[in-house]
């Protein structure tokens, strides 16, 4: 659309996660630092005077929606499934766990990430995931439907 703006907040979490079935390495429990980069789109704020003047929106404030609505609760966590062996006991020693119910690809990742993103009434554009320094996923805020995305069934990750 004419005279919209895209801007993008950049963020990192830790976290593990185990691909149950997979062929090659990321059958194992394993970690990555996860580079986020959430890219929104809309027309600058132009009432004269107003704060916001000028903004898309305040990157502040997609720091705050972006930290509480998903970083907070990914970060230094067990990303699950449901079904790894080792679930519980990590439930049982206190271990942080997100209880996610879908495979934990870096595909199905970023398409939970834009509908969590969606919801929280951000502007989003795409999110992309990093998962490696050199592999990443990216999905367009257009393509999650409004009721939640698709996870698919298989993949993988860049164990490298």
């Amino acid at each position: 659309m004419l005279n919209e703006v895209s801007v993008c907040k950049i963020f990192t979490f830790d976290a593990a996660h185990q691909l149950i079935g997979h062929k090659g390495k990321c059958s194992n429990l394993h970690g990555h630092t996860y580079k986020l980069e959430v890219v929104l789109k809309g027309k600058p704020e132009a009432t004269e005077g107003h704060s916001d003047e000028g903004f898309v929106i305040d990157f502040s404030d997609i720091k705050t929606t972006v930290q509480q609505s998903l970083v907070d609760r990914l970060d230094h966590a067990f990303l699950a499934m449901g079904n790894e062996p080792v679930l519980e006991t990590l439930t049982n020693t206190g271990s942080k766990v997100a209880l996610l119910s879908f495979r934990t690809t870096v595909e199905n990742m970023s398409s939970y990430i834009a509908y969590k993103l969606k919801q929280a009434g951000l502007p989003l554009y795409s999110v992309k995931l990093w998962e490696t320094p050199t592999s990443w996923a990216e999905v367009l805020a257009e393509d999650v439907p409004d009721e939640g995305p698709s996870y698919r069934l298989y993949g993988g990750c860049d164990c490298e």
